[in-house]
């Protein structure tokens, strides 16, 4: 049995206003290929299908799509809800999806939800914080479940796993490993670093399984072992990535430690552009999604303009004067007669360690009289 292992979807993304729609429909048809190349006969998405709890019609019908393109393929998709999702909206019409082999699994009442296909069985565990099994313990009991670690520790205990069979594990938690944290990422909306290790589960819990298919982190990585793995992102959603190659991976059921990591290419990828203004516009114009990051010392007076006309999917300009990691709070003279420019060119000379050009000073200028005529 071919299983591909995909998760983090994020549908309906957006970065800095920037719409990720046409990138997301290239990348599910991307991985369709992949699954009619491979005769991929399981997808694994181990949640965060949507990137908002309530996502937008363009979303729904983006997953909505992949999935009738899979089952018109005789795929079996087995699907859990992540931390983004809303368990009511992904659960919706379930019960009607398992008749065509789609099984969405979006919460937990004291067993896992398990789907046994020839002699393998897929366990789908949703995302879960400790409050969610408030309802399934006594008081005393609950009283004992102090973090995440102690919650899987408690559900696993529950499960009888058949090791005469393959054993697959479906799970959207923060897993480490001997106290290391996984590689992570801007495009995490959680820093989990702030919270120490109490969102953290010990992979060591998870040995009973062949493999586990795990999502919520969005970087690309094993843990402890090739067989424990976040698939990552399909697409990359923050310039911290624009280094990181985005997979799918495949796996064969007769021979599980066999990990193929088949990378996929974007419709646009995303670049870190640094330099001057000067050296940046000299630069090949590119359609991908662009960071520019400019290391003039003088002011650059709308440079986003002119940079949009070479690279029109630019959508993030940050300034590097070197003077900017030394500002400092000052206390600054003023004085009574002072006038708004004489007051902005001493915070100017404050922030920026210098005087003005000449064109910055007509510029500065031409603003503050502009002012005056609106008031």
């Amino acid at each position: 049995m071919k299983i591909l292992h995909t998760s983090d979807l994020h549908l309906g993304k957006n970065l800095s206003e920037e719409s990720f729609y046409e990138d997301q429909k290239y990348i599910l048809d991307e991985i369709i290929n992949i699954v009619t190349e491979k005769k991929i006969n399981v997808v694994l998405i181990p949640g965060d299908i949507y990137d908002k709890s309530i996502p937008s019609s363009d979303a729904s019908m983006l997953f909505d799509n992949f999935l009738t393109r899979l089952s018109k393929m005789n795929v079996k998709v087995l699907v859990t809800s992540g931390n983004h999702d809303s368990n009511e909206r992904l659960s919706y019409g379930s019960k009607i999806f398992n008749e065509f082999n789609i099984h969405i699994v979006t919460s937990y009442e004291g067993q896992i939800e398990k789907v046994s296909i020839d002699d393998v069985d897929f366990y789908l565990l949703p995302f879960l914080k400790p409050f969610h099994l408030k309802h399934l313990m006594d008081e005393t009991e609950y009283e004992n479940i102090k973090n995440s670690n102690d919650m899987m520790k408690w559900i696993l205990e529950r499960e009888k796993i058949d090791k005469n069979k393959k054993n697959i594990l479906l799970a959207h938690q923060f897993v480490m490993w001997d106290g290391k944290m996984p590689e992570q990422c801007d495009s995490e909306s959680i820093s989990f670093n702030s919270v120490g290790t109490l969102d953290a589960i010990d992979v060591n819990l998870l040995d009973d399984f062949d493999y586990v298919a795990l999502g919520h982190i969005h970087r690309p990585q094993k843990i402890k072992r090739d067989t424990v793995r976040y698939s990552g992102t399909p697409l990359k959603y923050s310039f911290s990535e624009v280094n990181d190659k985005k997979s799918v991976v495949i796996i064969d059921s007769d021979n599980i430690e066999n990990i193929e990591l088949l990378e996929l290419k974007p419709l646009r990828n995303m670049q870190v552009l640094r330099g001057t203004f000067d050296s940046i516009m000299n630069m090949k114009s590119s359609d991908d999604i662009i960071k520019v990051e400019l290391e003039d010392e003088n002011t650059i007076i709308s440079p986003m303009e002119d940079i949009k006309k070479r690279f029109k999917n630019a959508i993030s300009l940050v300034f590097l004067n070197k003077y900017e990691s030394n500002i400092e709070n000052k206390l600054v003279e003023i004085k009574e007669d002072d006038s708004p420019y004489e007051l902005f060119k001493s915070f100017f000379l404050e922030q920026n360690g210098r005087e003005m050009t000449n064109e910055e000073q007509e510029y500065i200028k031409s603003i503050i009289e502009n002012l005056k005529e609106d008031i």
